[in-house]
């Protein structure tokens, strides 16, 4: 099947946000535009990746189809949270029991990316099924036992994300890049930058990650944790809906970069947590560098999708496809 180059691009620019938003997480207490960038780009970035996610997913009907997801999902989480367990212990001296409950940093996608296809199998069915998504997950933060176990708080926080993106036809995503469409985009997508400049305040950050209960990071009467929570969705519809405009539909140099997503996902926390622990953050600080952090992620992502990463990364993923050979053209 031709790939469609706007897709690519789309999880391109994506998963080069996902390092960008790791690596900038460090130092938001240091800089209001670091603060604001990354916050700006948590509004959209894991919203967006994970609505293209559910527009590709299919309903799981057999057996057979479970386990296709173990072994595209659970497999490569139970193989990286053992690498990751013993990177951050036995390199860094981190103290941490090895564990599958708890996902290591950004691991805990996959486990949600499974529960989300699973639970394709029930809410298609109900025509107010992204409603009573919504509604469950207003009501999950309330839950002091939904929390980061078994990543239970994020599977339901960014379900409905996963379940509007399957529940989308290609005609949808055409419609999204009519000229007026995009020009609009473009002024709403700035204002909303604009906004969390002015009115943004890096103590909500917690908000965008849905990982923890309401008790645990209202100011207010945890009562209102609910309305809270719908705001937060309704500012990242509204940006992944920009986002999802502006993308160019073109073939680029980064289209490439689309179809090895998961590839660099599961390896770049080991870049990542490398320069945390380097004197880099230090450097950047001292000298007003901070222009470096941006530069970084470009170059992590180059790297990662190198010949002999994707190799690696494909033999854990499942082997390396004869189709999956051709599609991949790395240098």
């Amino acid at each position: 099947m031709k790939r469609n180059p706007y897709f690519d691009n789309l999880k391109a620019v994506l998963i080069l946000l996902v390092v960008l938003g790791h690596i900038l997480s460090e130092m938001v207490e240091e800089n209001k535009w670091i603060a604001v960038i990354y916050m700006f780009v948590y509004l959209f970035h894991m919203p967006a990746f994970i609505l293209v996610s559910g527009y590709f997913s299919k309903v799981v009907k057999t057996k057979k189809d479970v386990w296709k997801l173990t072994k595209k999902f659970l497999v490569p989480y139970a193989i990286f949270q053992v690498l990751y367990t013993l990177y951050y212990t036995k390199v860094y001296g981190n103290k941490l029991e090895m564990t599958f409950l708890e996902p290591r940093w950004a691991l805990w996608f996959l486990i949600s990316i499974f529960c989300w296809n699973l639970l394709l199998f029930i809410f298609p069915k109900n025509k107010f099924g992204l409603l009573l998504a919504v509604a469950v997950s207003l009501v999950a933060g309330y839950i002091e036992s939904v929390n980061e176990t078994l990543t239970f708080a994020r599977t339901f926080f960014f379900f409905p994300f996963f379940l509007l993106g399957y529940m989308l036809d290609e005609q949808r995503f055409t419609e999204l890049k009519v000229k007026k469409n995009v020009v609009i985009s473009w002024l709403v997508f700035t204002s909303l930058f604009a906004i969390v400049y002015f009115l943004g305040n890096i103590d909500w950050k917690e908000w965008l990650y849905g990982r923890i209960p309401y008790s645990e990071i209202s100011e207010g009467p945890v009562k209102y944790g609910f309305a809270n929570r719908a705001i937060v969705y309704l500012l990242m519809a509204v940006a992944t809906y920009c986002f999802l405009s502006i993308a160019p539909k073109r073939h680029l140099s980064i289209t490439r970069i689309g179809s090895l997503t998961l590839i660099i996902y599961l390896f770049h926390m080991f870049v990542v947590k490398y320069i945390q622990d380097s004197s880099m953050y230090d450097w950047v600080k001292q000298t007003d560098q901070y222009y470096v952090l941006f530069l970084l992620p470009i170059i992590v992502v180059y790297l990662l999708s190198r010949k002999a990463i994707v190799k690696i990364g494909l033999l854990i993923l499942g082997g390396q496809r004869k189709k999956k050979r051709k599609m991949i053209r790395a240098k």
